[in-house]
């Protein structure tokens, strides 16, 4: 078995030591890149907070990750809204299936535009497959 260190020669299952280098520099301006996003995220005012989709608390708590923390932070799963019960379900139901018929509509539509017209809203083409893939149930 081969040692994995950064001072072993190349060519026994290691990698040379200009390549860790290399790495550790990137990783180095990567934090950098991220510490000072971080700082001009925590400086924005609500409105462009709100613009980008980003609670004042969430820029808050984004500013106090360490550099070097890299990873984006864990998602909580939503919580969903009770399924509802009585008169009011047959309602619900149809307004789920509009949604449903809706979302499935016009992610179609959005499959059979062109370039130039994906241009025209300011929607790249893999922006516009990847809306288009996505299965009418899911947001």
């Amino acid at each position: 078995m081969a040692t994995k260190t950064a001072l072993a020669r190349p060519g026994y299952g290691t990698r040379p030591l200009g390549a860790s280098v290399a790495d550790l520099a990137r990783l180095v301006r990567r934090a950098a890149a991220a510490h000072v996003s971080r700082r001009e995220l925590a400086e924005m005012e609500p409105r462009m907070l709100r613009d980008i989709g980003v609670t004042e608390r969430q820029a808050r708590a984004e500013a106090l990750r360490a550099p070097w923390d890299l990873e984006p932070p864990p998602v909580r799963p939503a919580r969903r809204a009770p399924r509802p019960q009585g008169p009011g379900a047959a309602a619900a139901m149809g307004t789920a299936l509009r949604t449903a018929w809706r979302r499935w509509r016009t992610r179609r539509s959005i499959a059979d535009l062109d370039a130039h017209a994906l241009r025209d809203i300011g929607i790249s083409f893999a922006e516009a497959e990847n809306e288009a893939n996505k299965p009418f149930w899911r947001r």
